[in-house]
């Protein structure tokens, strides 16, 4: 499992650029450990055929990114992990499928930021009931 700690975490809904982002880094202004994900709100029959619809994942570096190949997101108190599928840990050149990010849960807001989670994980957002949106 790849562990890290985002001392920043942004979650937005762009309706003027259709894209739904949500990023952990280590640092907002010069981050070395990140996890930045980006969703088309709206997505096109272009979208659709490229695989465009899919969530598109960039960990530390845009050549470490793609789209698709998350499987599970598991939303803890203090953390949340991401299960990648092989091709995903290939293409973001990950050493483990699991990205455990840890967090102070006051920093996340989660009641706030819940929605945009509900919206770009779907039903692949598992929320511990320990964290106390269940």
């Amino acid at each position: 499992m790849i562990t890290f700690t985002a001392n920043f975490i942004y979650a937005q809904a762009d309706d003027e650029n259709d894209v739904l982002m949500i990023g952990f880094a280590d640092d907002q202004y010069e981050p070395e450990e990140y996890i930045l994900l980006q969703q088309t709100m709206h997505p096109d029959e272009q979208d659709l055929e490229l695989g465009f619809d899919k969530i598109h994942i960039t960990y530390n570096d845009e050549s470490q990114s793609q789209y698709g190949g998350i499987e599970k997101v598991l939303l803890k108190p203090g953390s949340i992990e991401i299960s990648l599928d092989e091709e995903a840990v290939e293409a973001l050149d990950c050493e483990s499928a699991v990205v455990r990010i840890n967090f102070d849960p006051e920093m996340l807001n989660l009641d706030e930021r819940r929605v945009y989670f509900e919206q770009m994980f779907g039903e692949l957002l598992e929320i511990d009931a320990e964290a106390g949106l269940a």
